[in-house]
């Protein structure tokens, strides 16, 4: 038989002695967030091992960069802008102007030579005045020859005729042969002149100043025409690095021109990955703004040792990294990227 035991607490549990007790309500409640806390906390570690391995060993994950192979217009030379036929966001034609610049030390040096060309070319002596003593002793050779080529036709009629001595036609015929010699030689010399005259344009002095001076022209002429930024290719203008009145160096970035092919993403693979970046495999590409596009591999993998800027971390060494190029399935829009930006890559 069991035996019950009625206390005085169990029917008045407020009441002690004959005083009201007030209790304060339960606080399992909280005992029991501090135990989930704890527990958390112990297995902490394990959830993160848990999540390396399966970042390590079950996905392969990649940074990257989405890009159209943008390329950047330096300036030549020294100058100043004067002009800029573009502006950001724009249509761009192959050849086309987009940025003019002006070097008034250039344009200084092309003015002098042609000065000095043409002072030059203005001293040279005419060819007409240079030949004339040549012209002139064959113009004499020449009537003399007929003159005594008509006399020897008399003579020979003579010397048939019996009319003259052997003596006097040899005369005749000596003044006949003397008169072809200096024809000849007159002819001669005038040729020689003109050869010197000829070799004289092509290595004289005056020549060698006149083509020293139409070389140094040239290459005045042709960096004065590389001032004339154009655009090596049809796109569009992603950025312009310079204003107008700006001074600019050589080397300096002036315009950036992006081609109108699809673009691409650059992903940058470590070495123990390369089973995976075969021709063709199939990606996963999330954007930063979370959006997943499916693609694959295009490109065979290169070799690189540099990271770029916008996905290196900082106090990260250079360290050798596969570079892969990926394309994606289904075109994208333009509003959702736009040059340069980081991207990851699941393979």
């Amino acid at each position: 038989m069991k035996v019950k035991f009625h206390l005085e607490k169990n029917k008045q549990p407020t009441t002690e002695n004959g005083m009201k007790v007030v209790y304060g309500n339960a606080k399992r409640g909280g005992y029991r967030i501090r135990w989930y806390s704890i527990l958390a906390l112990v297995l902490s570690p394990l959830f993160v091992m848990l999540y390396l391995f399966f970042q390590e060993y079950i996905l392969t994950i990649a940074p990257g960069i989405i890009t159209s192979n943008p390329v950047i217009l330096t300036a030549p030379q020294d100058g100043l802008v004067i002009e800029i036929n573009a502006k950001e966001g724009g249509n761009v034609f192959q050849n086309e102007n987009v940025l003019y610049l002006e070097d008034d030390v250039l344009n200084e040096d092309i003015s002098f030579l042609r000065r000095e060309l043409k002072n030059v070319v203005n001293s040279k002596v005419t060819i007409k005045d240079d030949f004339y003593p040549y012209l002139l002793a064959v113009n004499n050779a020449k009537l003399n020859l007929i003159k005594i080529t008509k006399i020897k036709e008399k003579y020979d009629g003579y010397i048939k005729e019996g009319k003259v001595s052997q003596v006097d036609y040899a005369a005749i015929i000596g003044m006949y042969s003397n008169a072809q010699n200096l024809m000849t030689n007159a002819d001669i010399e005038l040729r020689q002149a003109k050869i010197n005259e000829h070799q004289l344009n092509l290595a004289g002095g005056i020549a060698q100043v006149i083509r020293g001076l139409n070389q140094e022209l040239v290459t005045k002429l042709s960096q004065y025409n590389s001032l004339n930024i154009r655009s090596p290719l049809d796109g569009n203008i992603l950025d312009i690095h310079a204003v107008v009145g700006q001074r600019v160096k050589k080397g300096d970035d002036l315009v950036t021109v992006s081609s109108k092919l699809e673009p691409f993403v650059i992903v940058y693979l470590e070495p123990k990955y390369i089973s995976k970046a075969t021709e063709g495999a199939s990606v996963t590409v999330t954007l930063p703004n979370r959006e997943r596009l499916k693609g694959y591999v295009y490109l065979a993998i290169e070799t690189t040792s540099k990271l770029p800027t916008q996905l290196a971390k900082p106090f990260e060494g250079a360290k050798a990294l596969l570079k892969v190029k990926v394309m994606f399935n289904d075109k994208l829009d333009k509003s959702s990227w736009v040059e340069g930006m980081p991207v990851h890559v699941s393979f």
